[in-house]
């Protein structure tokens, strides 16, 4: 894959963006997953002088952790492969509702869902998932305590859920720095920039440039996903 110039021209913009469109840490010194993902970035600082010159220019990420919850995850399903306005939107309706737990889902058909705007598949992925909380055969107090291997092995057993939502949640939620939703497109495109590519990286592609930056994978991608907001304004990560 070859490069190209795109790398001068994002140097470039850079320096036009207003202050008010970079984004600032807000980390408060006694989080600790916070400090994790400091410490990260200044070692993917010195594996990457593409990644130092990004973040000298950007800033920071944001502090983007969430609770590790079934609503988390919730969430990231409801961010499968559409937009996060439009996600935000679903999961808006959904707590309007009362929805946004396997206690308030309990009894729900597939078309409770759907009315309010879920494809089918979505409202089958979660009120199956729900159902699986609500009678005990999946506990997420135990999920959370899982090794990575058999976190994703309990998981993906599970319909709707693959990597890419188990990457996500465990890096948003249990802070886990090297989790790397590598199939992620926004991911594809800041790589593109970063690393001057004519194209965006395939899924192949984007794990072997991410081969170089473990063990802080995910340090990473939230770094590239900062940088895919900063260059493409309204866009954010899914997460």
């Amino acid at each position: 894959m070859g490069r190209s110039a795109n790398f001068v021209h994002f140097s470039v913009k850079s320096s036009i963006l207003r202050q008010s469109d970079r984004t600032t840490p807000c980390w408060p010194e006694n989080n600790m997953k916070a400090k994790q993902l400091e410490s990260a970035l200044a070692a993917l600082d010195r594996l990457d002088p593409d990644l130092k010159s990004a973040r000298a220019t950007y800033g920071n990420p944001p502090d983007r952790f969430e609770q590790a919850s079934f609503s988390t995850l919730v969430r990231i399903i409801l961010g499968q492969q559409i937009s996060r306005a439009v996600a935000s939107h679903l999961w808006e309706r959904m707590k309007a509702k009362g929805w946004q737990d396997e206690h308030g889902l309990k009894g729900l058909a597939y078309e409770d869902l759907q009315a309010i705007g879920l494809s089918r598949r979505k409202a089958e992925y979660i009120l199956d998932l729900a159902s699986a909380i609500n009678s005990n055969s999946l506990d997420f107090e135990i999920l959370n305590s899982q090794d990575r291997q058999i976190f994703r092995q309990t998981l993906i057993a599970h319909r709707g859920i693959g990597d890419w939502t188990i990457n996500n949640y465990r890096l948003f939620c249990l802070a886990d720095l090297d989790a790397w939703p590598g199939n992620d497109l926004a991911l594809m495109e800041a790589v593109k920039r970063l690393k001057s590519l004519d194209a965006r990286p395939s899924h192949k592609e984007m794990d072997q440039i991410a081969a170089g930056w473990a063990p802080y994978r995910g340090a990473a991608a939230l770094l590239l996903w900062h940088l895919y907001a900063c260059l493409v304004r309204d866009a954010r990560p899914t997460g």
